[in-house]
């Protein structure tokens, strides 16, 4: 199978889920003999280092570019340009975008795309002047064959975009975040966990009010936030006039840090209006973390039996279950095996092995 990767996402995510997605996909399939993957990274800022396995590549060009601002649109032209000499030059039978720009409009094989979520549809007011969903249309419809990351998505795909079913294949993600955890606690108390993002549909503002307002949580518990950039000033105002400088603390840094906090977390919350997947509850129920969690998206698809589950606009129902969830040992444990069982049907190597099936069949190979 020859399969040509692009540079999109790689262009301007120096982390992230769907860079990591594509990482976990390209290196799996580009180190099976009968695979000829042609990638094309281009000036790029990504982290993951794909190019440490170009000798496994058919084709490879890229190259770490400065990060300077107000440069993303230069080099992404610029990516284009040279990309599109690369593809001409490239053997392929399947190209598969790894974002929803128009790279390049004619093939010589069949387009794939992967929708991961449609956040950017159902939630307009976080994203103003954002051409997400004109581009993401454009891509879907001049798509061969489209894979969503969970029904949920298909779904919402299909309501909002009117794409048919026969062009669909949902393939679930996997979890990226394994390495043991053999230091101690990098928090001196307990504590409740919260990743990622915390604006608009994140819902972050949801768990805050519920902590603050629970002085029975806030004496016996910190608040510990990981990523999504330090505290803004709104929530730091929000945080300090509550007297809560002291209880909610925000950390960021390498995987290793993640996984401390997942491992030592006496509950990790996901209070999201909406998740096209939701990969922070595979890591969590890995390390043995009990869920609490929305509702919302695809959070229930992919957590089933293993979370606790909320209304994400109820503030008193996230209260209920999370003075439950913190009191109620029994109940911890329950989840905690559910979680270890639940995580073992997601897989990278499944996810691969699934997406190869996919371009065999939409290539005819």
């Amino acid at each position: 199978m020859d399969i040509l990767y692009d540079h999109q996402i790689f262009s301007t995510q120096k982390y992230g889920g769907i860079s990591r997605y594509y990482y976990e996909l390209i290196t799996r399939l580009s180190g099976q003999p009968e695979n000829n993957v042609s990638l094309f990274l281009g000036f790029n800022i990504n982290e993951y280092g794909l190019e440490q396995y170009r000798h496994r590549y058919k084709r490879f060009f890229g190259l770490k570019r400065p990060v300077i601002s107000r440069t993303v649109k230069l080099f992404l032209l610029l990516n284009d340009i040279l990309f599109s000499g690369f593809a001409e030059k490239s053997c392929y039978s399947i190209y598969h975008q790894t974002y929803y720009y128009k790279s390049i409009q004619s093939l010589k094989g069949k387009r794939i795309i992967t929708i991961h979520d449609m956040i950017h549809e159902l939630f307009p007011q976080d994203f103003s002047g954002d051409k997400t969903t004109i581009l993401k249309k454009w891509s879907a419809e001049h798509a061969d064959g489209i894979i969503c990351v969970s029904e949920s998505t298909k779904r919402d795909l299909q309501n909002i975009f009117g794409i048919p079913e026969d062009k669909i294949k949902v393939i679930y993600h996997g979890n990226s975040l394994t390495m043991d955890v053999t230091s101690l606690s990098i928090v001196d108390c307990p504590y409740i966990l919260y990743v990622g993002l915390r604006e608009g549909y994140k819902n972050f503002n949801l768990l805050l009010s519920v902590f603050a307002e629970s002085p029975r949580i806030n004496s016996n518990f910190k608040l510990v936030c990981f990523g999504g950039g330090p505290f803004n000033f709104e929530e730091y105002k929000s945080i300090t006039s509550r007297g809560l400088e002291e209880k909610v603390i925000h950390y960021s840094g390498p995987d290793e840090t993640l996984a401390n906090l997942y491992n030592y977390a006496s509950v990790f919350v996901f209070p999201s209006l909406y998740e096209g997947f939701g990969i922070p509850s595979l890591e969590a129920m890995h390390y043995g973390c009990p869920l609490l969690v929305s509702s919302g998206g695809s959070i229930p698809e992919v957590a089933a039996e293993a979370g606790l589950y909320f209304d994400p606009a109820c503030q008193e129902d996230l209260g209920q279950k999370l003075d439950k969830i913190l009191s109620d040992d029994t109940l911890r444990k329950d989840l905690i095996r559910l979680g270890y069982e639940r995580v073992k049907k997601f897989s990278w190597d499944i996810c691969a092995r699934e997406t190869l099936d996919f371009y065999k069949v939409i290539s005819g190979y």
